[in-house]
Parts: C-alpha cells; structure tokens; sequence
C-alpha cells in the first residue's frame, strides 16, 4: 500500500556523555506522541514505529497515526480521524479504531490495512488495551455495574466478547498481554481506590498503594506480585513483562519532599519479580529515581527515565529525565542521554516513555524543550554502548 511520506526527521546534537546520536522525529506544530512505552509500538526489525499527533492532545477525541522511519527519518501518513490505538510489542501490527466506527490493523513491515466489522461492539479498542501476539484478540476495560471494571476480551476471529474478569478497585488496570507467548494478562491494582457510580475516579489509591497482579488469558488463575505495601512503596504504574520469563519489571515511588528512596529499599527504585515470589528483587542504582520503564524484546535490558537530582532545579525550574539503559544479568547500567529534555509534567505527551527498539538499536521517546509544543524523538545506541553492560 502506498501512503505519503515527508521528511520531518532531523539530526539534533550528540549526547556528550555516551555519544549516543539523537534525532527529533517529529517536527510540527501538533503535539506528536510515541503512545507509550510498555508495550512498543515499532516494527520487528527496528526500522519503523508508530506515532499520534494531535492538534490538541487533551480534548481532541481523534488524531493522525503516523509511521516513522528511522532508516530515512521520514514519517508516512497512515489515517486521520484515529480515536485510539493498541498493539502487541515489538510486532509491527497496529490496531486502531477511528471515528468512522471501523476497526484497522496496519502493519508496519508492509504498510497493509485489513479493516474488521465489529460494528455491533463499540468498545472495541481503548486506550490501555493490548493485543496477543498471536494478532487473535484484543484485551481492555470497561465499566461494569457496581461501579466496576471489566476485562474484556475480544476474539477477533470469532467474534466474541468476553468479559474475563471484574474488580472495583482496576481504575487504571495497564492491561498487558505477554508479548510472547501471550496466555497471561498483566493488570494494575489501585487498591483502596474509589469510583462513583458514573466511573468518574474519585480516590486513586489508599494506603495500601499500588500493587500488580497476573492472570491467565481467560481471567482466571489470579497471581500476585510482591508490589506495595507491605513489600514496597505503591507501585508508580510503570510496569512491563521481561520477555517470556515470567518475570515483571517495575518501578515504585519514593519521597517526593525528602527525595529519598523506600528505607527498606535504600538501593534503589527499580524491582523486579513474578508471581510467588515471597519479595522483589531490586536493581541497584541509588543515584536514579526511575519512572517509566521498558523491557527490551530480548528481555537482557531496559530502559528508563530518571530524575537524578531533584524534580525543580535551583532556579525553580522543572528538570528533564535522563534515559538509563540498564541489563538485568549484570547489573551495570549507563546513562544514554543525559538531557532528555522532556518536561515529564502534566500530560503525558511531556513524559519521556522511553522504549527500546526490536532490535536494540534505537530508544523512541517524547520531549518538549524548554517547554515547547512536545514530539517525539530517539536516540541511536553507540556500538559497543550494550556491550560494556554485558
């Protein structure tokens, strides 16, 4: 299929520190979006990804899907009117409802639209949702009676709805497939949260913070993590699936008056674990406070954003993330970009939401510099950068 292309990508500066090249992708006048970083929304080769750009990030209902080339630092128009957007990590297969009520999945690779009838479901994909790898079904959340939420799944093939699972207290359930063998659902637990009856959020945790929890794709078996009280801090609501080894990477808070970290955890802020684990594991880097946090496909990395220092400089000011990439086998970590210049302030077109590439080349993130209109940008791995952290 042939959509237009233009040559919006441009080379920026080079990271002082790790010499990493970095490249704004995005360069107009709508707020452009990498969507988010958990689950990454880029081809399987690493040469394209996806991007949504607003006229209005807040209040526009619909936006423009976009495709990015790395390659040629071009973007392609894909469709306009785009109300929401999900994917399976690092597939290349992108699903997206539009205001016409339509059902699209685009691929990357190809550049091929297959259009589905569901015309009878309206719920169809939302933000938050996630596909299985398999391309078969589409995972996401709805208000039930209650007031709760509903996991739905939604067999593409069949043409089946399913509703998996119910819980007060999923507000912002996070909904993972695993992005490779794909029989469990991972989902986000605001415990101690409170709805009124129209969903309207009005207590997004209690004290006992947030926590995660694991199910089986039909929303049974259900597992939990060793996430908030009594094992951690809440959860900060940034979490992934490390490949297919059944364990899950997070981050949790820390004192945000004090800066300091959990006294239980003075290591660090950054943990993994799976279900049945009596206690997390912490990723020692106690300079860092990380944020949003990925995986890489390959599962022997991350990546992150961190305040180092504090979140006002001392002028006031509000201070930018750095990007860390860090491998779990070793421990080691490196800063890659040292400025991110993403605000990670208010909406969450300023958050960095750092994600690494298929094939571990490449981080896609979001920045405003110096407060301006915020677009997506990415940072090329130096050779050699990965290899010092094996």
């Amino acid at each position: 299929m042939a959509i237009p292309w233009m040559p919006e990508g441009c080379d920026r500066y080079t990271d002082p520190l790790s010499g990493a090249r970095v490249v704004s992708m995005t360069n107009g006048s709508q707020v452009a979006n990498n969507i988010y970083c958990e689950q990454p929304y880029c081809s399987p080769d690493g040469n394209r990804f996806a991007i949504l750009r607003k006229q209005d990030y807040s209040f526009d209902p619909t936006g423009t899907l976009l495709v990015g080339d790395l390659v040629r630092l071009k973007i392609g128009l894909v469709d306009r009117g785009v109300t929401s957007v999900c994917n399976a990590a690092w597939s290349g297969q992108i699903h997206y409802g539009t205001d016409r009520g339509e059902l699209i999945r685009f691929d990357l690779t190809t550049l091929e639209k297959k259009v589905y009838n569901f015309s009878n479901d309206p719920g169809l994909v939302r933000g938050g949702s996630s596909v299985s790898p398999d391309q078969r079904c589409i995972v996401y959340s709805e208000l039930r009676p209650g007031p709760a939420i509903g996991i739905v799944v939604l067999d593409m093939v069949e043409k089946k709805r399913t509703v998996v699972f119910e819980h007060p207290e999923i507000i912002n359930p996070h909904l993972q497939f695993n992005p490779v063998a794909g029989k469990q659902i991972l989902v986000q637990h605001n415990r101690g949260s409170k709805m009124a009856p129209d969903g309207t959020v009005t207590l997004q945790a209690g004290p006992e913070g947030t926590t995660l929890f694991v199910i089986d794709r039909d929303g049974k078996n259900m597992r939990p993590l060793p996430v908030g009280e009594p094992h951690t801090l809440g959860a900060t609501g940034h979490e992934a699936f490390i490949a297919d080894t059944g364990r899950i990477v997070f981050t949790v808070s820390w004192d945000w008056s004090t800066w300091k970290l959990d006294p239980r955890w003075p290591q660090g802020n950054l943990f993994t674990a799976k279900p049945g684990d009596k206690k997390p594991t912490v990723f020692a880097a106690p300079e860092h406070r990380f944020n949003h946090v990925c995986a890489s496909r390959c599962g022997k990395y991350f990546v992150a954003d961190s305040w180092p220092n504090s979140l006002f400089d001392a002028q006031g000011r509000l201070t930018s993330v750095c990007l860390v990439v860090g491998s779990f086998a070793t421990g080691k970590y490196r800063t890659l970009v040292q400025n991110s210049m993403a605000s990670g302030g208010g909406a969450q077109c300023t958050h960095a939401h750092p994600y690494l590439t298929a094939d571990n080349r490449w981080v896609i993130f979001n920045a405003d510099p110096n407060f301006s209109v915020p677009q997506v940008w990415a940072a090329e791995i130096p050779k050699g950068f990965l290899a010092n952290l094996d």
